[in-house]
Protein backbone atom coordinates (compact mmCIF):
# COMPACT_ATOMS: atom_id res chain seq x y z
CA UNK A 1 0.00 0.00 0.00
CA UNK A 2 1.00 3.51 -0.53
CA UNK A 3 1.15 4.00 3.34
CA UNK A 4 2.93 1.72 5.77
CA UNK A 5 3.46 1.50 9.86
CA UNK A 6 7.01 1.10 10.56
CA UNK A 7 9.12 0.43 13.68
CA UNK A 8 12.89 0.80 13.51
CA UNK A 9 15.39 0.49 16.15
CA UNK A 10 18.55 1.78 16.24
CA UNK A 11 22.10 0.57 17.33
CA UNK A 12 22.88 1.88 21.11
CA UNK A 13 25.75 4.64 20.96
CA UNK A 14 27.96 4.63 24.03
CA UNK A 15 26.92 6.64 26.35
CA UNK A 16 23.66 7.34 25.23
CA UNK A 17 20.25 5.12 25.10
CA UNK A 18 19.36 2.70 22.59
CA UNK A 19 16.35 4.70 20.72
CA UNK A 20 13.52 3.41 18.16
CA UNK A 21 11.45 5.05 16.10
CA UNK A 22 7.86 4.68 14.71
CA UNK A 23 6.48 6.17 11.63
CA UNK A 24 4.06 6.41 9.18
CA UNK A 25 5.92 6.27 5.44
CA UNK A 26 3.17 7.44 2.74
CA UNK A 27 4.84 7.19 -1.01
CA UNK A 28 3.10 8.55 -3.60
CA UNK A 29 3.62 9.96 -7.35
CA UNK A 30 3.26 13.42 -8.52
CA UNK A 31 3.36 13.69 -12.32
CA UNK A 32 6.46 11.99 -13.12
CA UNK A 33 7.83 12.54 -10.07
CA UNK A 34 8.05 10.32 -6.52
CA UNK A 35 7.60 11.64 -2.97
CA UNK A 36 8.06 10.06 -0.05
CA UNK A 37 7.14 11.10 3.73
CA UNK A 38 7.54 9.69 6.67
CA UNK A 39 6.07 11.25 9.76
CA UNK A 40 6.10 9.87 13.74
CA UNK A 41 3.44 7.91 14.60
CA UNK A 42 2.16 7.07 17.99
CA UNK A 43 0.00 3.07 18.17
CA UNK A 44 -0.49 0.66 20.64
CA UNK A 45 0.73 -1.62 18.41
CA UNK A 46 4.07 -0.77 19.50
CA UNK A 47 4.38 0.92 23.13
CA UNK A 48 7.34 2.79 24.10
CA UNK A 49 8.58 1.12 27.12
CA UNK A 50 11.08 -0.60 26.05
CA UNK A 51 13.59 1.96 24.23
CA UNK A 52 13.90 5.93 23.94
CA UNK A 53 11.56 7.23 21.70
CA UNK A 54 12.79 9.51 18.86
CA UNK A 55 10.71 11.40 16.66
CA UNK A 56 11.27 12.21 12.83
CA UNK A 57 9.60 14.23 9.55
CA UNK A 58 11.28 13.15 6.62
CA UNK A 59 10.57 14.69 2.87
CA UNK A 60 11.93 13.20 0.44
CA UNK A 61 11.41 14.44 -3.18
CA UNK A 62 12.57 12.76 -6.54
CA UNK A 63 12.05 14.80 -9.75
CA UNK A 64 12.97 13.48 -13.14
CA UNK A 65 14.79 16.45 -15.39
CA UNK A 66 15.07 15.45 -19.37
CA UNK A 67 17.43 17.58 -20.98
CA UNK A 68 16.16 20.62 -23.08
CA UNK A 69 15.15 18.98 -26.63
CA UNK A 70 15.25 15.21 -25.67
CA UNK A 71 12.64 12.93 -26.34
CA UNK A 72 10.85 12.01 -23.25
CA UNK A 73 10.85 8.21 -24.43
CA UNK A 74 14.22 8.22 -25.27
CA UNK A 75 16.30 5.34 -24.05
CA UNK A 76 19.68 7.30 -23.88
CA UNK A 77 20.17 8.19 -20.41
CA UNK A 78 22.71 10.37 -20.89
CA UNK A 79 19.97 12.78 -21.65
CA UNK A 80 17.83 12.35 -18.02
CA UNK A 81 18.65 13.63 -14.59
CA UNK A 82 17.56 13.38 -11.10
CA UNK A 83 17.00 15.78 -8.62
CA UNK A 84 16.66 15.00 -5.02
CA UNK A 85 15.26 17.18 -2.05
CA UNK A 86 15.79 15.61 1.20
CA UNK A 87 14.88 16.80 4.21
CA UNK A 88 15.12 14.98 7.66
CA UNK A 89 13.83 16.71 11.35
CA UNK A 90 15.12 14.26 13.79
CA UNK A 91 14.41 14.90 17.14
CA UNK A 92 16.52 11.95 19.38
CA UNK A 93 14.69 12.41 22.70
CA UNK A 94 16.59 12.20 25.88
CA UNK A 95 19.92 13.05 26.27
CA UNK A 96 23.07 12.81 23.80
CA UNK A 97 25.95 14.44 23.69
CA UNK A 98 25.91 16.86 20.74
CA UNK A 99 29.56 15.54 19.34
CA UNK A 100 27.57 12.27 18.97
CA UNK A 101 24.56 13.70 17.08
CA UNK A 102 27.26 15.45 14.69
CA UNK A 103 28.88 13.02 13.79
CA UNK A 104 26.35 10.07 13.16
CA UNK A 105 24.41 13.18 11.13
CA UNK A 106 27.21 13.72 9.02
CA UNK A 107 27.85 9.57 8.72
CA UNK A 108 24.36 8.88 7.86
CA UNK A 109 23.70 11.53 5.30
CA UNK A 110 26.92 10.71 3.41
CA UNK A 111 26.17 7.13 3.93
CA UNK A 112 22.15 7.92 2.37
CA UNK A 113 23.24 9.68 -0.88
CA UNK A 114 26.19 6.98 -1.59
CA UNK A 115 23.15 4.40 -1.24
CA UNK A 116 20.55 6.29 -3.26
CA UNK A 117 22.43 6.87 -5.93
CA UNK A 118 23.87 3.66 -6.20
CA UNK A 119 20.44 1.98 -5.85
CA UNK A 120 19.33 3.77 -8.62
CA UNK A 121 21.83 3.37 -10.87
CA UNK A 122 21.66 -0.41 -10.30
CA UNK A 123 17.58 -0.38 -10.59
CA UNK A 124 16.84 1.60 -13.36
CA UNK A 125 20.52 1.04 -16.15
CA UNK A 126 18.49 -1.33 -18.04
CA UNK A 127 14.63 0.09 -17.96
CA UNK A 128 13.13 2.43 -19.98
CA UNK A 129 12.77 6.02 -19.58
CA UNK A 130 9.02 6.17 -18.48
CA UNK A 131 7.92 9.58 -18.41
Amino acid sequence: SPTDLYHQVQKRIWPAAQRDFVYTSHKGQVGSDWVVCNVSTDTDKVPADKYCRAKIEVVFYCKTVVESGAAATTDDRSKVKCQIFYLAKIDPGGWIPAAAVQAVAAKEYSKFLKNIASFGQKHFIDKEVAM
